[in-house]
């Protein structure tokens, strides 16, 4: 009896150990996770202090000690600005404020911090952010699941996100909220709420989502959408005023006329002109036709919304690009083909091309994408979700011109933008 029961032991231990493409993975993406944090902590320890996050965090200063309109007035930045060390002085088209005034109270409570420490709280929220997206949202269980947080940690432009400062991984995971509330608690109202509060932030790289749900037929979802941001948009409207408004449309202009703002957009293949705008307006009527065509599967319907708005975007940087991340993981959750997957995975070396200066092959693969997903069968409707692989070989029940310079340049270029 004691050979069979060993052998019974053996067998079933050898069918929980993973794969070993699995562990292979998960070791490349650990040492890589490790690397990027690792950078961080380096360069915090050089220079705890960031050209986007200083210039979000006078921004908000700006308000509580001048009044809110006076946000995006680039005199009142610099002068804010003078207390830090030279080369974090400047404030000019590369780097102005231009987001919503929503962003600028998102900050205001971290400006009754010394500018380093707010900066690495605010770091920290960034990364728990990522972390609760990827909780709510990333497919898999065991180590699969958890490779994707590593993989997620590898990529740059999410580094970049929590380098500068961005908020673009708040953004994530308040969209990864959205879905959650909608999917998983059936609360359409709260994920347009949650919806309104991410394009608040920083709608340029979100705003094609709610169109994406409202071709998608989740109607109720864009109506709470929509007045929350008509609630939002009347509270920036009575604090700003009229002086406030054009102040802020001046900002925009100011910044746009910097070229650089374009460098990581389909502008960078055709110029800036009608026919990158033509361009971008085809890609973001094909990401709404996947929206519309595969509108049973409301985890397609929410990546082709981000898909849509990176791809389409006439003003985007490095860290933006972060929010393919989650577009990833929910195409994962459909359980996509093996070739599909593949390709996914080829998407972490165009995006860290993109830190590279490189945003060409980056632009490609996402025009690659959209035509993937466009192509892709009407698939199954909301729930109950397709069974997804575990670790365990058993399913899953559940589901540099002007532009930025990369990270190793940081120390010799402020060559950059806040926005």
């Amino acid at each position: 009896m004691a050979p069979s029961v060993t052998t019974s032991y053996s067998s079933s231990a050898e069918s929980r150990r993973p794969p070993l493409w699995l562990a292979a993975l998960a070791m490349a993406a650990f040492w890589g996770a490790v690397y990027d944090l690792g950078r961080w902590t380096v360069l915090f320890a050089l220079n705890p202090i960031h050209l986007d996050f200083r210039i979000f965090y006078v921004a908000a200063q700006a308000g509580l000690q001048r009044g809110w309109p006076n946000i995006y007035d680039v005199g009142v930045l610099r002068s804010l600005s003078t207390g830090f060390p030279a080369a974090e002085r400047f404030v000019d088209s590369r780097s102005a404020f231009i987001n919503p005034p929503v962003f600028a109270w998102v900050i205001a409570p971290l400006t009754a911090l010394p500018l380093p420490v707010a900066y690495l709280v605010w770091t920290l929220v960034s990364l728990g952010a990522l972390v609760l997206a990827w909780h709510l949202v990333a497919p898999y269980r065991g180590l699969a699941k958890f490779s994707l947080l590593l993989l997620a940690l590898t990529v740059w432009p999410v580094m970049e996100s929590l380098y500068w400062g961005q908020p673009s991984l708040e953004i994530l995971a308040l969209v990864a909220v959205a879905w959650w509330f909608l999917t998983q608690r059936d609360r359409p109202v709260a994920a347009g709420v949650a919806l309104a509060l991410a394009v608040a932030i920083k709608p340029n790289i979100v705003v094609l989502l709610p169109l994406a749900l409202l071709v998608g037929g989740r109607f109720r979802v864009f109506a709470a959408f929509a007045i929350a941001s008509a609630v939002v948009g009347l509270a920036e409207l009575a604090v700003l005023g009229p002086s406030g408004v054009a102040s802020w449309l001046g900002a925009i202009q100011y910044v746009q006329s910097d070229a650089g703002h374009s460098f990581f957009t389909m502008a960078r293949l055709f110029g800036r002109g009608p026919v990158t705008y033509g361009v971008e307006a085809l890609l973001a009527a094909l990401a709404l036709f996947i929206a519309y065509r595969r509108r049973k599967d409301v985890d397609v319907v929410f990546a082709a919304g981000l898909i849509g708005s990176v791809a389409s975007a006439f003003h985007l940087h490095q860290p933006d690009y972060g929010l393919l991340v989650l577009a990833a993981w929910l195409v994962l959750r459909t359980s996509p083909p093996v070739w599909h997957r593949v390709w996914l995975l080829s998407g972490i070396l165009t995006m860290q091309l993109i830190t590279l200066g490189q945003p060409i092959p980056q632009l490609l693969w996402d025009v690659v994408w959209l035509v993937i997903l466009a192509a892709g069968p009407v698939s199954r409707p909301d729930s109950p979700p397709s069974p997804l692989p575990a670790t365990s070989g058993t399913t899953s029940r559940t589901a540099q011109p002007a532009g930025r310079p990369a990270l190793d340049d940081r120390m010799r270029s402020t060559d950059t933008s806040s926005a």
